[in-house]
């Protein structure tokens, strides 16, 4: 008899292990997406009073790799001001989608196209100026991020097909950004854009493409500014001195991230 309990236990006991186990990432699931409803509630009543609230944003907000929930309500907030002008959405580095999908459900219900650069082969190799200053993955050396981070396409277009947006409004420009960015199907026009190259050479050519091509009241958030490469802040800082005052240039909250955002006047 006992032996026969002993067989039942070894067969039941895994499953229930494994039922207790979900419960628990359920239980910590809500609980994350608790503190995204929260957060959001709380930029909205401090920080960006007129950022319109979205059904279903937390559990996005929740699923989020690598942009945390402050920076990804900064991309939003900066997104739905850039409404305001002409102009398709663009987002530079797209890792695995999860920021692509949180925008494009803002602009789903209008006829806005959103374009993802990306090489989907991870970081290019990094230029001279591009000095390690914080090292994420402890790998000791610029050197060793080169093809890191790298997602499949079909990831990013199966996080957009979840949530509805249109396939014809999506334009994939898989590859390198200074070859991608000499092709002929490009945006006219950019309202806003997200920047997530890392490096300073990529985050250069994204920004001098945007400067072609946005009209003034257009957006752009640049991630990593003062983190991970030292090349992204430079990119950065020598874009604005060539611009002079034809950019306004914001940071966020202290402890929102490691990002900065620029609005076109002129």
């Amino acid at each position: 008899m006992k032996a026969s309990l002993k067989r039942v236990a070894r067969k039941v006991l895994p499953h229930y292990r494994v039922m207790d186990e979900l419960r628990t990432a359920q239980r910590m699931l809500e609980i994350r997406r608790n503190d995204a409803t929260e957060l959001e509630a709380m930029y909205r009543r401090f920080v960006m009073p007129d950022l319109a609230p979205r059904e279903g944003r937390a559990a996005m907000l929740t699923s989020l790799i690598g942009t945390s929930v402050s920076e990804a309500l900064y991309i939003l907030y900066y997104l739905q001001q850039a409404m305001k002008v002409p102009g398709d959405i663009c987002e530079f580095g797209v890792a695995q989608g999860a920021t692509s999908r949180l925008m494009a459900c803002e602009i789903i219900n209008t006829d806005r196209k959103l374009w993802l650069f990306d090489s989907f082969e991870g970081l290019p190799p990094p230029g001279p100026k591009d000095r390690l200053i914080d090292d994420i993955f402890n790998l000791g050396s610029m050197e060793a991020y080169a093809g890191r981070m790298a997602s499949p396409e079909s990831l990013v277009l199966d996080k957009l097909r979840e949530v509805g947006f249109p396939r014809e409004r999506t334009r994939v420009m898989k590859g390198w950004v200074n070859e991608s960015l000499k092709k002929p199907d490009l945006p006219r026009q950019v309202a806003f854009a997200y920047v997530d190259f890392d490096f300073y050479e990529p985050i250069k050519d994204a920004l001098e493409f945007l400067d072609r091509c946005m009209p003034a009241g257009g957006r752009i958030v640049i991630d990593d500014y003062g983190f991970f490469s030292e090349g992204a802040q430079l990119a950065v800082d020598e874009f604005r001195a060539a611009q002079g005052a034809r950019y306004r240039f914001e940071m966020p909250l202290p402890f929102a991230g490691h990002f900065c955002m620029l609005s076109k006047d002129g």
